[in-house]
């Protein structure tokens, strides 16, 4: 994958709007549990905003990696090879994965009508996890190590 030496824009927006619209996600799964037994039981749930969120989330997620494909994006700060840079590098690759399998795991419930929903609401919270972790661990960056590693994701280059 290319490297940069920082995020465009639309790498920004995309990343900060993801991240808002996960958390919303998050919040409004209920509501969404609550509409599908509505729907299993041969009612109409009307629109539903857990499942547009996650739609959302889905095609601005495929956004995402196709930029990052054509652009690239910065390289962790570390040592290639250290241990602090594969684990930047899985923990990025697992975050990627997750947005984009619990969002196909909710189509597969909603649309597709398979008994996933239960392990949807596993990747659900693993992703908030993982997601809160790499939040951590910017903040750690920023703050501990003083090293501007959050200011990547706030100016664009």
């Amino acid at each position: 994958m290319k490297t940069t030496t920082g995020y465009s824009g639309i790498q920004i927006a995309l990343h900060w709007l993801i991240a808002v619209l996960i958390a919303v996600a998050w919040f409004t799964g209920e509501g969404a549990g609550d509409a599908m037994e509505i729907v299993e039981e041969g009612g109409v749930a009307g629109f539903v905003p857990h499942v547009a969120i996650g739609l959302a989330i889905l095609a601005l997620v495929v956004v995402r990696v196709l930029v990052r494909l054509g652009r690239g994006a910065p390289a962790a700060p570390g040592q290639p090879g250290s241990m602090s840079v594969v684990a930047a590098d899985w923990g990025h690759r697992l975050l990627y994965l997750l947005m984009i399998a619990v969002p196909l795991g909710g189509v597969s419930t909603w649309f597709l009508g398979l008994d996933v929903g239960e392990l949807h609401e596993l990747a659900a919270n693993i992703l908030m996890i993982v997601a809160l972790g790499h939040a951590a661990m910017a903040i750690f960056h920023q703050y501990v190590l003083k090293d501007g590693l959050l200011r990547r994701m706030m100016r664009a280059e």
